[in-house]
């Protein structure tokens, strides 16, 4: 069985402060070890209950944020920036199935660790086809793109409920409760590791019984910016249309373009913060 893996860093256990989550601090050595120790649990739990390949994408900020010589030696990594489909570069319909792994919820989740989408200082909302989607419902869909299920999210409380709206039902692992957006409280280890153990077995049972979140023919990406210069500089892109003060629309062919869009989008406009 082909697993295809992907690895934000945000709703990962014992991540809370923004000091984690990039730069030069102790705290984001130390998150980085979290992340990878993270992951290696979830192979642990893939090799036990059949997975034959596990393909592991880091898709947090730089994308270079698991230590490969600490990764278990049976998982690939694709690690580093830039990636035409980001946070799920290298998906393809060969996978048996999706993990989204240390998630978070979507910009202006209460109480939601880290609540953003996709670039928090560019993006307040976005839409694949009028829905209103984080993270987990973006890459379900390019997911879906390929015939590929989500199968299993993690991350806090406040994203497993996203999953439910956004995707179906699945399997979750709630890692954290957030308290607010920096702070939240981490179950312990104990039960980390029999919760992922839990999921992954229930998961790879049979990955064909969950929902496949399949995009239309011709997927709309509609992003509401927070600031109308924004939107004004990004209308430039070709194919990019601004369609309200603050807010630009793209139509793709395909999901993955969706994806190059969207890049390219967050490139411009965050050289005007």
């Amino acid at each position: 069985m082909k697993i295809y893996v992907s690895a934000d860093i945000e709703g990962i256990w014992g991540v809370v402060s923004p000091r984690q989550i990039g730069g030069e601090s102790e705290d984001y050595t130390r998150a980085r070890k979290l992340m990878t120790q993270e992951v290696n649990l979830l192979c642990q739990y893939l090799l036990q209950n059949g997975a034959s390949e596990i393909v592991i994408n880091d898709s947090h900020g730089p994308m270079d944020n698991i230590i490969i010589e600490e990764l278990n030696p049976e998982v690939s990594l694709i690690s580093g920036y830039p990636k035409d489909l980001s946070m799920m570069e290298g998906i393809d319909e060969s996978f048996d199935c999706v993990m989204l792994i240390g998630y978070h919820p979507k910009a202006g989740t209460e109480k939601g660790i880290f609540d953003h989408t996709y670039a928090g200082r560019v993006i307040r909302n976005l839409y694949i086809d009028e829905e209103e989607l984080g993270e987990v419902g973006l890459n379900a869909l390019v997911a879906g793109g390929f015939g590929v299920p989500v199968v299993l999210v993690s991350g806090d409380e406040k994203v497993t409920q996203d999953v439910k709206m956004e995707i179906g039902d699945i399997e979750t692992v709630a890692v954290k409760k957030a308290l607010s957006r920096y702070c939240a409280k981490n179950i312990s280890f104990l039960k980390l590791e029999k919760l992922y153990s839990e999921a992954v077995k229930n998961a790879l049972k049979d990955v064909k019984k969950y929902p496949i979140k399949k995009p239309s023919s011709s997927p709309v990406l509609k992003l509401e910016l927070y600031q109308a210069v924004m939107a004004e500089t990004v209308a430039c892109i070709p194919g990019v249309k601004k369609v309200g003060p603050t807010s630009v629309e793209y139509i793709a062919e395909e999901m993955a373009d969706v994806y190059k869009a969207l890049r390219s989008i967050v490139t411009v406009a965050q050289n005007l913060i």
